[in-house]
């Protein structure tokens, strides 16, 4: 004679654990949706070119940068930006330059300010919300090169020195 089981199904062990595994598969792939949704990747700056699968620092802009004998000093003083720019005898920088001002993790936060020139080497804008810290980019209009710095800035006013960089 058999036995018949007549537990109904929800007092059985094995569809409670089917239904815990199907469970933990829909709220943790709900938790990695609602992260990755919240930082969606940043776009990568620099001087990059595609090397088969992997990106790789060409350099190209600082080098052009160094070879036009390109530096300056970048000031932040009373909403203003002030540029000081130095070139080699055969350089023309041209009447406006790109000042990109770059957070060092939120690209949101990202700015780009056009300088106009006022005098022989002397550039202007007004001055942009700058973060705490973070690069400095000041570049031609193509950004055909480029000189930069790193900075942290101590109270209201920012001084950086710019010089083609190899990061």
């Amino acid at each position: 004679m058999q036995q018949q089981d007549t537990t109904p199904w929800y007092r059985q062990f094995w569809p409670w654990l089917i239904l815990a595994i199907l469970g933990w598969g829909v709220i943790s792939s709900s938790i990695t949706l609602s992260v990755a949704l919240k930082n969606p990747p940043h776009m990568m700056t620099g001087d990059y070119e595609r090397l088969g699968k992997a990106l790789v620092d060409t350099h190209v802009r600082a080098d052009r940068a160094e070879a036009l004998g390109l530096a300056g000093t970048l000031r932040a003083a009373q909403g203003e930006w002030l540029l000081q720019l130095t070139s080699s005898a055969d350089a023309r920088p041209g009447e406006k330059l790109l000042l990109l001002i770059q957070h060092p993790t939120d690209s949101a936060r990202d700015r780009q300010v056009v300088l106009n020139r006022s005098a022989e080497g002397r550039y202007r804008a007004a001055a942009a919300q700058v973060p705490a810290r973070g690069r400095l980019i000041v570049s031609d209009l193509g950004q055909t090169w480029w000189i930069s710095a790193s900075y942290r800035r101590e109270g209201d006013g920012l001084e950086a020195a710019l010089k083609p960089e190899r990061l």
